[in-house]
């Protein structure tokens, strides 16, 4: 928060605790701080979503700006999605050079569960590609690497791949 920020008055286990101190934050659970009231809200009745006026310090409560219209929700728990519930989804992503003989920057895919990448961008460089052109065909050929998404503890893999296209 900046100084002179305003912070939302949090719920449970946010909210006032019993010596009259307030619990704040920007969002659910993250960067919440203790703070004091002022004199000026010792008598106010506050309620979780309120938003405040802190001091420069960060330290007292010295202002009711309004109530939010928000709702913030936390996640404590995701549970595993198996590849197969979301489509197994098959992808394909390249860039390349505009150049009469144009050269592939990167190259992002995602073929039977493996997560593959060819890249040549400021002297790094991972996997390998060529493009043929053809009249209006791209073939682009050559080795990508990446991980088999079913086990991807098991380090790099490379596959060699070839991808066609036609532009009209």
């Amino acid at each position: 928060m900046l100084p002179g920020a305003d912070a939302a008055l949090g719920a449970p286990p946010s909210g006032r605790a019993r010596d009259g101190r307030l619990r704040v934050g920007n969002e659910t659970g993250i960067s919440d701080a203790i703070v004091v009231r002022s004199s000026l809200l010792t008598k106010e009745k506050l309620k979780p979503g309120l938003d405040l006026r802190l001091d420069t310090q960060q330290k007292v409560a010295v202002e009711i700006i309004g109530a939010s219209k928000r709702l913030d929700w936390a996640f404590t728990r995701v549970d595993p999605v198996p590849w197969s519930a979301i489509g197994g989804q098959q992808g394909l992503g390249i860039v390349m050079t505009d150049a009469a003989t144009p050269s592939v920057e990167s190259l992002g895919m995602v073929v039977d569960g493996n997560a593959l990448a060819v890249s040549n961008i400021g002297g790094m460089k991972s996997g390998s590609a060529d493009v043929k052109v053809d009249g209006s065909t791209y073939t682009i050929t050559g080795e990508a690497t990446g991980a088999d998404m079913k086990n991807p503890m098991a380090g790099m893999i490379t596959k060699p791949f070839t991808v066609t296209v036609n532009c009209k």
